[in-house]
């Protein structure tokens, strides 16, 4: 029997993530099933788990490899190549794609089920990707904006700007036309101003 080639497998691996990405995005991830996402596929449901151990897992692949990049961008700083600015805008030009919507849906389904059934490990994912994404934040806006943070909490800053990212996340899923680049112009803007205006004031 032929050995099947590697760039064979790794298409139909890519094809599975294209059918549950549609699939997930129309009916959400604890609705969507194996079956749905195999027949979408063009497949039989039990060819998926060659790939994927199951419907999560299988849902944590639909992130494209762009956004687990950025996510990791933030979480080492010192290793990042881009300014706080150019990284702020890739991550928030990222929350147009259907992976992010995908992977968006899915957290907030098992955050749900955590916090209704009062079980806080299953938000410690969400509390460690927070603690590292929030030490990045500062990191790169120390190394960026430098005396133009004087007088200024950088960590309750941090905090603003990452509640900001999941408000036009969860907006972006609510109302696809919202365009969180242009919302991330307009606040970059305003930190820009208040910068300049902190760096103009402040002792020499």
């Amino acid at each position: 029997m032929a050995r099947v080639s590697d760039a064979h497998l790794e298409a139909r691996r890519q094809s599975i993530l294209t059918a549950a990405t549609k699939v997930f995005s129309q009916k959400g991830i604890a609705s969507a099933t194996m079956a749905e996402i195999a027949s979408e596929a063009g497949i039989s449901p039990g060819a998926i788990y060659r790939y994927f151990e199951n419907k999560e897992t299988l849902a944590r692949g639909c992130m494209s490899e762009s956004a687990e990049a950025i996510q990791k961008a933030w979480e080492n700083p010192h290793a990042a190549e881009h300014s706080f600015n150019e990284l702020a805008r890739m991550t928030f030009a990222e929350l147009n794609s259907d992976e992010v919507s995908v992977d968006t849906q899915m957290f907030l389904e098992q955050a749900l089920i955590a916090v209704r059934e009062g079980r806080d490990e299953g938000l410690l994912p969400f509390k460690e990707e927070h603690r590292q994404v929030m030490e990045g934040i500062q990191v790169l806006m120390k190394r960026e904006f430098g005396e133009g943070l004087r007088g200024l909490d950088a960590q309750t800053v941090g905090e603003a700007l990452y509640s900001f990212y999941w408000g036009a996340r969860l907006l972006k899923m609510l109302m696809p036309e919202s365009d969180p680049l242009a919302q991330l112009n307009e606040i970059q803007k305003l930190m820009s101003f208040a910068i300049q205006q902190n760096l103009a004031t402040s002792p020499q």
